[in-house]
């Protein structure tokens, strides 16, 4: 039982706990399920957007999001089985808990970046135990784990007098818990993932051949529900292909510098992303006039599209409406902003350049994935200027983009990679590198994004496979729209 003299130390430790509260560590449980066009959930895939980190969650798995910023793994905040007192003047600390089986015991001592600065594993016996810590002036989290129980609290040493941290056993007291203890749960059928308190997260889940995708930034435990929409993709295989073009191919340009590519298997659109497609998305996040997403996960200031009054989106004061006869023309006035902010939207990427160019290739060497020419018959661009002699049946081009899936799909079932409209890609533009690369992402930072395809006014020379151009992220236009990347 607890003196007068102990609640009152405890009194403080808890009020440490307190004001120290941003550092304490915490687990939110996250189930899910699901509504729309399906019923099941499948893998979940959950992205920490604030560290870049990832996990994947099984069919009838929990996720557990674990705060491990201070390398512990529970925080018992206002746990009755701890006590600490402490001797300012010396910096010697009195720890006393229950240990509810005989066992090994390891007592640890973390500073708040993280590193262990104490650490000891020592065998108890049931009851209760004290040890004594000697710490350096600073704020640690002293961590303490045996067998079925675990225990953890915020301490500030004060002294100067202490140098090397040090810890030392004194007394055990064979005694009964007089208090429910706390026990790390069981991770059977969890996954757990590292997040900091604050962190912003994107669940996408998959079930058959529809995906979902909730942002969140969690609180507390909770049910993510998914609402499915279908995006029609196609899989495209593992491999390896010569990216840029032969010194020989006509037209080439200089930054084109043929080079090995291996890439590991991924799905893209099957179609380029259409105004409905993109109508749904600014509605569903209730972006407004200006087109921008004031909560989103990364680009909550840029400028994400613009209206297009002829044959785009257009704003009436509530919601985004299109265009009367434009619902599944391709969406055109997307900023890179716009692009990156769907596609992390609906759980995927823009296309890496390399994505992009080995996809729009279709296993094909040829300057187009039709062969050595590209016809009015097999896409849209301006049939004025077809690719080094070849002929058009029609010679006046139509002058706008066509309905996504007009055109025959290539070998991997992708429809319009020739033309129609340019589609941003993830990459900064920059000098191919001229060795072999593995899932290249391009250079690291940069001015202008990459646009690839060639669009409804170009000639067919900037439609081939290798050709590449760019575009500054935040400018857009009746020409660029995009695809997207998901998980295989």
């Amino acid at each position: 039982m607890k003196t007068k003299k102990n609640r009152s130390v405890l009194a403080v430790v808890l009020l440490l706990l307190a004001i120290t509260n941003s550092y304490a560590t915490f687990s939110y449980n996250i189930s899910f399920t699901a509504s729309g066009v399906s019923t099941s959930v499948g893998s979940v895939q959950v992205q920490n957007l604030t560290k870049g980190t990832n996990a994947t969650v099984s069919s009838g798995n929990t996720l557990t999001l674990t705060d491990q910023s201070t390398a512990i793994d529970v925080l018992s905040v206002g746990e009755a089985g701890i006590r600490i007192s402490q001797n300012t003047s010396t910096g010697i600390s009195t720890l006393t808990f229950f240990a509810g089986e005989a066992g090994n015991t390891q007592v640890a001592a973390y500073a708040l970046d993280g590193r262990k600065v104490l650490g000891q594993i020592t065998r108890l016996e049931a009851g209760e135990n004290s040890l004594e810590l000697s710490l350096p002036a600073g704020m640690y989290v002293v961590r303490v784990s045996g067998s079925g129980y675990t225990y953890s609290a915020k301490l500030q040493s004060q002294t100067n007098n202490v140098t090397q941290a040090g810890i030392k056993y004194l007394t055990h007291t064979n005694v009964e818990a007089s208090t429910p203890q706390k026990s790390i749960a069981t991770k059977t059928a969890t996954t757990t993932m590292i997040y900091t308190i604050g962190d912003k997260l994107l669940y996408t889940a998959t079930s058959g051949t529809y995906i979902a995708s909730t942002p969140d930034v969690p609180t507390e435990s909770k049910v993510i529900n998914f609402n499915f929409a279908t995006i029609p993709t196609s899989a495209i295989p593992a491999g390896t292909f010569s990216m840029g073009s032969p010194t020989t191919e006509v037209s080439r340009s200089y930054d084109e510098t043929q080079h090995s590519v291996t890439l590991t298997a991924f799905r893209m659109s099957k179609y380029e992303i259409s105004n409905a497609q993109f109508a749904a998305f600014l509605n569903a996040k209730a972006i407004g006039s200006n087109g921008i997403w004031s909560t989103a996960p990364v680009y909550n200031t840029q400028t994400l599209y613009y209206s297009n009054y002829s044959m785009g989106l257009v704003y009436n004061g509530s919601l985004w409406i299109v265009v009367t006869n434009y619902e599944n023309i391709p969406v055109d006035n997307v900023t890179w902003y716009g692009a990156a902010e769907y596609a992390t939207y609906i759980g995927g990427t823009l296309p890496s350049e390399s994505q992009w160019e080995y996809a729009c290739r279709a296993g094909t060497t040829s300057p187009f994935s039709t062969g050595n020419f590209l016809t009015n018959l097999q896409a849209n661009y301006n049939w004025s200027a077809p690719y080094n002699g070849g002929t058009n049946t029609v010679t006046t081009f139509y002058g706008k983009p066509k309905t996504v899936g007009t055109y025959t799909a290539n070998n991997y079932g992708l429809s319009e990679m020739h033309g129609n409209m340019y589609e941003w890609c993830s990459d900064w533009y920059g000098t191919y590198p001229a060795s072999a690369q593995t899932n290249p992402t391009g250079t690291a930072t940069g001015t202008y994004r990459v646009v690839r395809s060639g669009s409804w006014g170009s000639e067919a020379s900037s439609c081939r496979s290798a050709s590449r151009n760019c575009n500054e992220p935040n400018v857009t236009g009746g020409s660029i729209g995009f695809r997207v990347v998901l998980i295989p």
